[in-house]
Parts: structure tokens; C-alpha cells; sequence
């Protein structure tokens, strides 16, 4: 049996193979030899770039190319942008995205590993939009997201198959390229349960290339005059610089637009990072108040992420916990062996272990506050609650004799005021108050109902009655595709990343599963071929009649053709 686990990063990528019992990081990459060198033989750059003739390029070729068409970091946009911009190319987000991933699929499979799904990994801080688009960005791309699991969880996971005791605490702060992310766990006989977390959405490695490319471009004479794609160049080096300097103490940064090359020393390099360094305090320190637990209480301190291999970054981490990193891991592929193991579990493959995720952020409604005139973030299930989870609170229209209420779901933090930047209105819709009665006699039930993938569904129910007042709303996050445009985007993914990446013949999914044909043939008519066009649905069609007429004998094989036809479209449900 084949389990694989992807770390959808937002500067890398990296997959892992749980088989037999042994983990293995999956070569999907193909890195020049001064990257291998510095220790990036593993690992994808999560970058797509477009020649001449708007072919686009993946990975390592994508992040050497000297192009201003160069889309990088596309996970950042994942909370709230619908376009990606560069070098006057426009793309939907959810588009270069899935590209990656169906790369990451074709690489995969060149390796002769035969799969259709993964459990993919996301910053514990992420919200619920960046949630839904990973499984859309990894469905498109060809993946079906087995599940989803916190990066940190998934680090934690892969620690403990070598050092962590049966009962411990450990703390995870995974600095990758992109985001910061903070949790502490408890293990307890192969169970990770995640206890809090915090983070900050955009603080990484980039932003540590940022501060030195402001600073280099002072020293420059003529910098002002470079390109879109010189500047790409001169990122490169002093990302290569950056790396180089977690080992020496000074490094020279040469290419032909800077004359007598850059000097930079690791005093120097501290010294520009030191403002963004401690930035990572504060979520730290949250995290450890709100399991109220000091300096010195973390049993295992874990780094991961690229960023944790700077000296400076361990130095000041581990000040705050009071304790040293542990070792034994490797910071850059230890997630993605995580979530192969985390598939694993899902499947069935791994018995002697679990894990239970937890919320990063509240969820909730919009409340007024009479006495004040304000309105108010109510919580439903507050923020670290177990997932799956499952909340009712009571509420009352303000106002004798309504006839409706609005009900706002909220994700954010409850602690800030509703208009605050953290706080987000996913969705809203009306409830009716039928009949109108006295406002103490209107009360309504709202249920919130938050599964392990991120998807939120709201229930009403009239508290004096018992009677549903509105059919279930599944939250449609704000920015969420039309499922025709999903499909549109599909069919240009796999043109663009088929005709430019050599991959492997592949071999038909297996059929051995046995799912229901009810659960198969409705999934088929309610969330599939009313969005895909007339040929494709006319082929679903004829697989859904088949499955339906078909024999004992020949159910299992009908059943198969059809999920296997199905598949294409995950990103759907």
C-alpha cells in the first residue's frame, strides 16, 4: 500500500511514502548541483514560470529561469487574492496553484509510485478560505486530499518515530519560507493531541531575503535601473547567501550587476533579520500562556522550516522556551514524512498511531450589544477546540415582533473588535421568525458543525419550537470558485502541465474499494454533471447506468469505472 503525504509549501514542496512501516522522502526535484550542496536535494520550489511561448515551467527550472514571468509564493494568496500577477501575466490563484500540484502528481508518479490521493499539509494559522483552496488547488491538480493536517502536527509526527518519550509535551515552531507557525502538543501513547496554536500568516523566509535585498540595493550604484528580471537574478544569490551564512561567517554574493560583488557577514545578516526574528516572540509566548506554561515546562522544543536552520533564529527560540532545539529530524522534509504518515493512519496502514487537530482560530456570529451600541464577536466553537467539533449557543432578535434576524458567521479572533483585519464574515444569511412573538420568546439555535478538513456547517432551530427554521448552509467561503469555473480551470491544468512535463504511463486507480453505489451515483448527479460539459456529463451517464444495471458479479468492477471517472473532478465535494 502506497500513503503519501505532501507539504504544499509556500517557498518548497516536498512528498513522502509511508510503506511497510518506513517513511521516505519521494525525489520529485531535480535541483543544480550548488543547491544539493546546501542541502535541497529533497525538495520542490514551489515556483511556476512561463517562457517565450507561454509554456509554463515548474520547480527548479521555474526558479533558475531568467523571466519576470515568475509566479512564486502563490500560497500566500490563498487568503484572500483571486489573481496572480507577473511579468504582465495574469492567472487565477487557484490556477497556478494546481498547476503545482498536478507537477508534484506527474513527478510523483515518474518515480513509479501508483496513487490518486495524499494527505495534504496547511499552516496551522490558516483560515478556513486557504483550507478549502488547498483541496480545490490539490483535487484540480489530480490529487485527492485524503484529509488535511496542521504542519506543525504533522512535524511532531514525524519526530516521534525516533525520539519523543509516550507522555510529553512538545512544542513546534515551523518557520518556513512563508509563514510562522506555533503549536504545542501532547503525545500520549502514539495520540498527538494539538493544545494551541498561533502564528503569523506572512513572516518567512522571504521576508529575511527582503531586508537584505534593501539593504544590498543601498550599496549598488544603478540598482534603481534593473529589471523585473535582474532582480529575480539577484534574489537568487542572496538567497544562496542567506543559506550559505546558517554555516559561515561571511559570504560574497557575485554576479555582473554588482560590481566588486556584495559582502555580507553573519553579524550583518542578524542584524537586518533581528527585527523580523522577533516578531516570532509574541505568537511563542501566546501559545505558552494559553496552556499556562512557562520557560522551561516544553518537554521537546521542534524547529522546522528552512528559516529554523539560521543560527539566529534557534539562538532567540530557544531563549524564549528555555531549552535547546531538538535533533534528529530534518527541518525541511520532516512535515511532508508527517503527512505520509498521517495518510497512513487515514488508511488504515498505521494502527499504533493518531492525531487530533485543533482550531487556530474562533468561529462564530455578529452580535449588537444594546447597552453599548456595538456590535460584538459571539464565540460558537472558540478558538484551540478539538476537531472535529461540534457547538450550539442561543441568541435573541433584539427587537419584539421581527420577522427575520441576520445571522453573520465570523472567523477571526473574539478578543478584537468585528471590524478588526483579523476578523473575516464568511458568509451570511437570513432566519425567520415565524410568527413574530416577543423577543424573549424568539430564541433560535445555532449549531456549528467544523470537521477536520476546515468545512463549516450552520444549522437554526427555533428554540421554542424545535422546528428547523433553514436548511443547512454549508459556508461557501467568500473568494470560493463557481464549481464551472473549477471545471474550466481543470481542463486548462492538465493541458498546460501534460504537454510541458514528462511523466511515467500511469496505471488505472485501483478498483478494490467498495463504496456505496448510492453514495457513488448521487455524488455524481448533485455534484458533478451539473457543472461539467454535456460530452463529459454524457460519460458520467453512462457510467452511473452501467453501475446501476450492473451484476453482482460485475458491481465491483462498475463501481470502480465510475469512481475512478469521478476522481477528476474531487475538487467538486
Amino acid at each position: 500500500m502506497t500513503s503519501i503525504g505532501i507539504d504544499f509549501g509556500t517557498t518548497n514542496s516536498v512528498a513522502a511514502n509511508y510503506s511497510a512501516d518506513v517513511v521516505e522522502v519521494i525525489p520529485i526535484g531535480e535541483p543544480p548541483s550548488e543547491w544539493v550542496a546546501m542541502g535541497f536535494d529533497s525538495v520542490l520550489p514551489s515556483v511556476v514560470a512561463l517562457d517565450e511561448d507561454r509554456v509554463m515551467h515548474f520547480g527548479w527550472q521555474a526558479k533558475t529561469m531568467a523571466t519576470d514571468k515568475k509566479f512564486e509564493a502563490i500560497k500566500r494568496l490563498f487568503k484572500a487574492e483571486e489573481i496572480a500577477t507577473a511579468g504582465g501575466e495574469d492567472f487565477l490563484v487557484e490556477e497556478v496553484a494546481a498547476a503545482i500540484f498536478r507537477h508534484i502528481r506527474q513527478r510523483i508518479l515518474a518515480t513509479g509510485l501508483d496513487f490518486s490521493s495524499a494527505v495534504i499539509t496547511v499552516p496551522a494559522n490558516s483560515r478556513g478560505l486557504a483550507r478549502y483552496r488547498t483541496r480545490v488547488c490539490a483535487g484540480i491538480g489530480g490529487i485527492e486530499p485524503l484529509g488535511l493536517i496542521n504542519e506543525p502536527t504533522a512535524a511532531a509526527m514525524a519526530y516521534s518515530r525516533r525520539q519523543i518519550g509516550e507522555e510529553q509535551n512538545v512544542l513546534v515552531l515551523d518557520f518556513g519560507g512563508g509563514t510562522l507557525d506555533v503549536t504545542l502538543l501532547d503525545t500520549r501513547d502514539g495520540m498527538f493531541f494539538e493544545q494551541a496554536s498561533a502564528g503569523i500568516p506572512r513572516l518567512g523566509g522571504i521576508d529575511f531575503d527582503n531586508a537584505i535585498f534593501q539593504d544590498l540595493i543601498q550599496h549598488v550604484p544603478g540598482a534603481e535601473q534593473w529589471t523585473t528580471a535582474d532582480k529575480n537574478r539577484v534574489r537568487l544569490d542572496i538567497e544562496m547567501a542567506k543559506i550559505a551564512l546558517s554555516s559561515a561567517d561571511e559570504h560574497t554574493i557575485i554576479n555582473e550587476l554588482i560590481p566588486g560583488g556584495f559582502r555580507l557577514t553573519r553579524p550583518r545578516l542578524n542584524e537586518l533579520i533581528r527585527p523580523l526574528i522577533e516578531r516570532s516572540g509574541p505568537p511563542i509566548e501566546r501559545v505558552l500562556n494559553d496552556v499556562r506554561m512557562g520557560p522551561g515546562d516544553v518537554d521537546v522544543l521542534l524547529l522546522v522550516g528552512g528559516t529554523t536552520n539560521v543560527p539566529a533564529v534557534r539562538q532567540f527560540v530557544s531563549e524564549i522556551v528555555g531549552r535547546e532545539p531538538a535533533t534528529g529530524v530534518d527541518p525541511m522534509t520532516a512535515i511532508a514524512e508527517g503527512a505520509a504518515i498521517a495518510a497512513a493512519i487515514l488508511t488504515g496502514e498505521e494502527t499504533d498511531s493518531d492525531f487530533v487537530v485543533s482550531t487556530e482560530h474562533s468561529l462564530g456570529t455578529v452580535t449588537l450589544n444594546p447597552s453599548e451600541g456595538r456590535l460584538e464577536f459571539a464565540p460558537i466553537i472558540p478558538r484551540n477546540q478539538k476537531l472535529p467539533a461540534k457547538q450550539t449557543e442561543t441568541f435573541f432578535p433584539i427587537f419584539d415582533d421581527q420577522e427575520s434576524v441576520r445571522v453573520q458567521v465570523i472567523e477571526g479572533d473574539e478578543t478584537q473588535p468585528v471590524e478588526h483585519p483579523d476578523n473575516v464574515i464568511l458568509t451570511e444569511f437570513d432566519v425567520p421568525i415565524d410568527p413574530p412573538r416577543p423577543a424573549s420568546e424568539a430564541g433560535f439555535d445555532v449549531t456549528y458543525t467544523y470537521d477536520a478538513d476546515g468545512l463549516l456547517h450552520v444549522d437554526v432551530i427555533d428554540a421554542m419550537t424545535g422546528a428547523t427554521v433553514t436548511d443547512r448552509v454549508t459556508v461557501t467561503f467568500k473568494g470560493a470558485r463557481d464549481p464551472k469555473d473549477l471545471v474550466s480551470i481543470a481542463g486548462r491544468v492538465r493541458s498546460a502541465v501534460d504537454d510541458s512535463t514528462p511523466t511515467a504511463p500511469t496505471t488505472a486507480a485501483s478498483q478494490t474499494e467498495d463504496p456505496r453505489t448510492t453514495e457513488l451515483v448521487n455524488r455524481a448527479r448533485s455534484k458533478v454533471m451539473p457543472f461539467v460539459d454535456d460530452a463529459e456529463a454524457a460519460v458520467i451517464s453512462e457510467l452511473v447506468d452501467q453501475t446501476l444495471e450492473a451484476s453482482s458479479e460485475e458491481l465491483t468492477h462498475a463501481q470502480g469505472a465510475l469512481e475512478e471517472e469521478l476522481r477528476k473532478y474531487s475538487f467538486l465535494w
